[in-house]
């Protein structure tokens, strides 16, 4: 009996998802972390006042998406064995105190280029235990290919997790932005 019970605790253990590792610090350089958030900040951080979608680029903007990844925290990074890197990105959220959001996603690489980026979905703010811990439960279940959406705001109250996607918001990955769903 003693014996049963062992082997099924066994089999439970190694049955479950495991955490993923996804700590930057252990799989990048601090050179390397800053590059990578400077490649996806001008996707994940609102463009400068009076510019529009199409003028993030621009090289006049370089500056403000500099000092935005800059002070953007790289919080998780795994790449899977599809080549798809995994992330969730904090930055700083308004609010009378210290309070951040967070935005988890995943994107693919080309030779030289970005050829996929998809954020699956932001947070709302939070005080940065709080987002800490539900960012990462949300970040393993995504890449663990695990459903969501029972975290989505209209599932998840009085707790408060996912702000988008919602019922009229969702990621637009052709435009590589949060987009108003049509109203049929």
């Amino acid at each position: 009996m003693i014996k049963y019970l062992l082997l099924s605790a066994l089999c439970l253990v190694f049955s479950c998802d495991s955490a993923i590792n996804s700590n930057p610090g252990e799989q990048l350089s601090e050179k390397e972390i800053s590059m990578f958030k400077n490649q996806i900040v001008r996707y994940f951080e609102g463009s400068p006042k009076h510019v529009n979608r199409s003028q993030i680029f621009d090289s006049e903007h370089d500056s403000y998406y500099q000092a935005k990844a800059n002070s953007a925290d790289l919080m998780h990074y795994y790449v899977d064995k599809d080549g798809f890197t995994y992330f969730a990105v904090a930055r700083i959220a308004p609010s009378l105190k210290l309070k951040k959001v967070a935005t988890i996603g995943r994107l693919k690489m080309g030779k030289d280029s970005l050829i996929y980026y998809e954020e699956i979905c932001r947070t709302w703010k939070m005080d940065l235990p709080e987002l800490s811990s539900k960012t990462k439960i949300l970040f393993d279940n995504i890449v663990n290919k695990k459903d969501v959406s029972k975290y989505y705001t209209k599932n998840s109250q009085p707790d408060y997790w996912i702000e988008f996607p919602d019922e009229k918001i969702f990621y637009n990955t052709k435009d590589r932005a949060w987009s108003l769903k049509e109203i049929k």
